[in-house]
């Protein structure tokens, strides 16, 4: 039988706080949480995707917006060449720390980390050839200010990609209908911005970006990969009343699930879009 809540949920772990990570004692969970989606197969082809709407980046000049602990700006790093240059930044200082670990092991590659708050960048107007950030503007409590900033720093005719889930498009295969539509709902609404993806072209049209492309890439979710995300979202909900369940119906939630996984039955996914253009 698949175990129930793990020690790090039942602490209230909850991946719509990305942005409080140095205020939490278990930055680990938040970094192993980032090493279990970036393993996933869907999130390579979202890397490339994104890699691959900046076009050439042979000698460029690229910023990283949420870093987090680097795969993405090493695997840049590999694009940009040694004349190149690819900054990673992070409004955690946990997550810059390992992204530096991490990247001194490995063979040496044209980046570096810093700490910076996306919604005030202490980079020059124009200073990067292309921009990109994934999954980390839903964590933003001022998009408007964000946005700009993203802009702000890539030079004219620079590219910009960005990826973010639309946390309402989540699908689960599970019996209760009306339950799991709360669920989603629920664990949609505890992220800053929850409907993130599906604003994404009207944001940056009305910000001037040209050319504008979006594609859409859905995740199919393992079972580990589906509790780590809501499992402490529901759980904190459930406490404080903002999902009006009591314990016992939060656990007669999770048991079809468990069963559906112990049976190989289990599906869930997400889907998130891919916004790119030209500044």
């Amino acid at each position: 039988m698949t175990t129930s809540t793990s020690a790090a949920s039942a602490a209230g772990e909850n991946v719509g706080e990305f942005s409080a990570v140095d205020s939490s004692d278990r930055s680990a969970w938040f970094i192993d949480f980032m090493d279990y989606a970036n393993a996933l197969p869907e999130y390579r082809a979202i890397r490339q995707g994104l890699a691959a709407s900046l076009g050439d980046l042979d000698g460029r000049s690229v910023l990283e917006i949420g870093s987090g602990t680097g795969d993405d700006a090493r695997e840049l790093a590999a694009l940009v060449g040694g004349g190149g240059r690819v900054v990673g930044t992070d409004v955690s200082a946990a997550m810059v720390e390992e992204a530096r670990r991490r990247s001194a092991q490995g063979a040496s590659l044209p980046v570096e980390f810093a700490v910076e708050d996306m919604r005030d960048l202490t980079f020059a107007d124009g200073a990067f050839d292309a921009t990109t950030a994934k999954l980390v503007r839903q964590h933003c409590d001022d998009l408007d200010a964000a946005d700009a900033e993203l802009l702000r720093v890539t030079r004219p005719g620079g590219r910009i990609a960005v990826f973010d889930y639309d946390f309402d498009t989540l699908t689960v295969d599970h019996p209760d209908r009306v339950r799991t539509r709360e669920a989603v709902h629920c664990f949609c609404d505890g992220h800053r911005n929850g409907w993130n993806g599906r604003s994404l072209a009207r944001r940056f049209q009305e910000r001037g970006l040209a050319g504008i492309t979006i594609t859409p890439y859905t995740v199919r979710m393992p079972f580990a990969f589906f509790r780590r995300s809501m499992e402490g979202r529901l759980s904190e909900a459930q406490r404080s009343g903002a999902l009006a369940w009591t314990a016992g119906q939060l656990a007669d939630w999770w048991r079809p699930l468990d069963e559906a996984e112990d049976g190989g039955r289990f599906f869930a996914s997400i889907t998130g879009f891919l916004l790119a253009g030209s500044r």
